[in-house]
Order: structure tokens, then C-alpha cells, then sequence
């Protein structure tokens, strides 16, 4: 829910009601292609408590996130250092997280830091109170909408 926080509020507030539009969107159908299909050697989509991580190197201690496109930079990386806060408050053990985007042939490392952790703490408060709401969040316009499952809901 980090990463619906992070890109759009009324998103956020939506999913959480299940209020679940257009799964057959083609965006949603080639993600869940390319993260089946992509490093598949490695134990997949493991549940630890709430979160549910794409891959782990244990050896070195690094959480992998598969995404199609890096499109949606700055909330993925909020998703992921969610998932580093989550284990390190879980296990007090500090883990790498890494970002990985197969059809670009593209990788972020990311570390979790004390001044992110603060952030991260702030922004699960935040979520607790939109998901309270009654009502959703405003539609605020980006460039990203369009493609997105809820689009026509929203713009109707």
C-alpha cells in the first residue's frame, strides 16, 4: 500500500476497499508475464507477515523487486524500502534491496536509511488515515493515469 501511497492517494483508498478495476488491463497482464518469467531460478513471491517479497538472495542478505517498467520510480523504491523496514523491524537485521526491471535491462540498489526509516513510519500513519476515510481522496491528474486500471473510473 506504500507504493498506491506514493502514486496516488485515491488508488490507495480505492484497493483497499477492493474496489478492483480492469484486471485483464494488458499493463497488469505483461507485468505479471515478465515477473513469472524473469529469474526464474530463484524462489519466487515469498510471504513474510503482511508482505509478500519477489526474491531474496539469502547468501548476502537482498531482497529483489521485479517491476515492467521504471515508470513508477519513486513509489516502487518506497515499496521496496517498505519491505527493508518491515523485516529489519521483524528481525532487527539490516537487509540490501535491490530493483529489478527485465525489459530494460535495468537494476537500483537501494538501502534503507535512518532518515528513510522516519519516512517510512510517517507514511504507514498516513495510510492508516486514508484508508479510514469514508469517502476516496480527490482525483488528481498525472502523467501516469492514463495507463492506469482505475483511469475511467476516475475520470468518468
Amino acid at each position: 500500500m506504500i507504493q498506491y501511497y506514493i502514486a496516488c492517494k485515491r488508488e490507495l483508498w480505492l484497493f483497499s476497499k477492493q474496489i478492483n478495476m480492469n484486471y485483464d488491463n494488458e499493463d497488469i497482464l505483461i507485468g505479471r508475464l515478465i515477473h513469472e518469467k524473469s529469474y526464474s531460478r530463484k524462489n519466487k513471491s515469498i510471504n513474510f507477515g503482511d508482505i509478500a517479497i519477489d526474491f531474496i538472495n539469502n547468501k548476502n542478505l537482498t531482497v529483489f523487486e521485479i517491476k515492467k517498467s521504471s515508470k513508477l520510480e519513486e513509489p516502487v523504491r518506497y515499496q521496496l524500502y517498505y519491505y527493508l523496514w518491515y523485516i529489519k523491524k521483524f528481525t532487527g537485521r539490516d537487509v540490501k534491496g535491490v530493483i529489478l526491471y527485465p525489459t530494460e535491462k535495468k537494476r537500483e540498489e537501494v538501502k534503507l536509511t535512518r532518515k528513510i526509516e522516519e519516512e517510512i513510519e510517517e507514511l504507514v500513519d498516513n495510510v492508516k488515515q486514508i484508508l479510514k476515510k469514508e469517502n476516496p481522496p480527490p482525483v488528481i491528474f498525472r502523467h501516469y493515469c492514463r495507463r492506469c486500471s482505475y483511469y475511467e473510473f476516475c475520470m468518468a
